[in-house]
């Protein structure tokens, strides 16, 4: 009698878990690595990674698209490896603390996201033409305010030239410990190791002109307020390299300026474990950017566009027709 009691209640849970089960798992998106992509810009394709929402190959959604860049010396997988972005991901929209989106990891190694003699071209191609092509390439071009950028470190640099140089781009910029320095008077500026972590990006020799030139500070002078993106400064507070001066100095120039932005200064260092953390307050940050450019203009615009919008509410105002909306069979084979 005490055993067939046993395996009653055994029954019992593994019922309930059963029924539970669905209730608690994550929805998953569709990761695609190791891509290739021709680009004027360069003279070989470039390589990228991509996390797309779970129904992305299945309905006629824009979803907004984030451009997320990595550190020095990186990959294109950095952030679903060591970053483990796509786990965040899952877990964020299948809670809805996020709406679904697309993100797009390209690979840029040590190029400091600059068009130099020794890397290329990769601010012309990842900055310009990169975004075009790749949207063009998901059925899914979306204007300034379905489109941001963020980047780690080096990426955090790259994230904050690319949105400020093309403000009109981007509603939103986020970066995580990024290596930004106010500008310089001379070479003695650095020590030897950051020297050599520049990695020839701003001349080889290394070139103060060149340097303050290329200069996120410098970019920042000659943004035009009016389009300015949303932006998001988050460091450690024991970062090794001192990035914590740098972060702050941009924050307080931008405060000085009215432009929106906000600041993070948390616990941690220079490392994977504080920004598998950080980037989860990025990404809301980022999520909120893109709810607060929903507009009127927007839903004018579907009416103006579609007949059949009659009902449409503040959830579904991207929905894009059948016909625009034709995804790529290799992604979505």
């Amino acid at each position: 009698m005490r055993n067939a009691l046993k395996l009653f209640f055994a029954g019992i849970g593994t019922i309930c878990f059963g029924m539970l089960w669905p209730l608690t798992a994550f929805a998953q998106g569709l990761v695609i690595k190791g891509q290739n992509v021709t680009l004027s810009s360069f003279k070989n394709p470039l390589e990228y990674s991509l996390y797309l929402p779970e129904k992305y190959c299945v309905n006629n959604r824009l979803y907004p698209v984030l451009y997320l860049l990595h550190g020095y010396g990186g990959s294109h997988e950095d952030w679903l490896k060591a970053g483990q972005v796509a786990k965040t991901l899952d877990r964020l929209i299948a809670d809805k603390v996020i709406n679904p989106l697309i993100v797009v990891m390209p690979a840029a190694g040590k190029s400091w996201y600059l068009n130099s003699e020794k890397y290329g071209a990769f601010q012309s191609g990842l900055g310009q033409e990169f975004p075009v092509v790749m949207e063009d390439l998901l059925a899914n071009k979306v204007s300034k305010e379905k489109r941001a950028i963020a980047g780690l470190s080096m990426g955090g640099y790259g994230a904050l030239k690319f949105a400020f140089e093309k403000s009109g781009n981007y509603v939103a910029v986020a970066a995580l410990s990024p290596a930004i320095f106010p500008n310089i008077d001379s070479v003695d500026s650095f020590k030897p190791v950051q020297i050599k972590l520049f990695a020839g990006a701003f001349g080889d020799p290394f070139s103060v002109e060149i340097f303050n030139r290329e200069n996120v500070f410098t970019a920042l002078q000659r943004a035009k307020p009016e389009s300015f993106p949303h932006t998001y400064l988050t460091v450690g507070d024991d970062d090794w390299f001192g990035l914590y001066e740098g972060t702050f100095a941009l924050y307080k120039e931008l405060k000085s300026r009215k432009l929106p932005s906000e600041l993070r200064i948390t616990n941690g260092n220079h490392t994977w474990k504080l920004w598998r953390e950080e980037i989860e307050q990025a990404l809301v940050f980022i999520d909120s950017k893109f709810k607060a450019e929903k507009s009127e203009k927007t839903q004018k615009l579907l009416k103006e566009t579609r007949d059949d919008t009659a009902g449409v509410n503040s959830e579904n105002n991207n929905i894009i027709p059948t016909a625009t909306a034709d995804r790529n069979s290799f992604l979505c084979s």
